[in-house]
């Protein structure tokens, strides 16, 4: 690779770096839900809220895993049902100052 082009990777992470952590940057929430320490449970809802309002929400894939980005440094509740209008399985809050793995196991 020439020096210019290594100059420009260089930037372009420098500036992902700190617009990830500058104020009011979109963040995200991953991970996976699963029954016990190693079942993926599929097909739940896993739902962000911050207070009674909905931030983000994600249906879990076959392996049980989760994406919900658009997400703000702040605290959250994140809740895992069935159906997204169901009864929750759990809840648990999470606070995110930076993006952030949260596996969940359902009881």
């Amino acid at each position: 690779m020439k020096k210019p082009a290594l100059a420009l990777v260089g930037l372009t992470l420098a500036l992902l770096i700190l617009r990830a952590h500058a104020p009011g940057a979109t963040l995200y929430l991953t991970g996976k839900v699963t029954s016990g320490p190693s079942n993926p449970v599929r097909s739940v809802w896993v739902m962000v809220f911050e207070g009674s309002q909905l931030k983000g929400r994600s249906l879990t894939g076959d392996d049980g895993r989760f994406y919900i980005g658009g997400l703000e440094q702040k605290s959250y509740t994140v809740v895992v049902r069935r159906q997204a209008s169901g009864t929750n399985l759990t809840s648990q809050s999470v606070t995110l100052p930076r993006d952030q793995v949260h596996n969940i196991i359902l009881p």
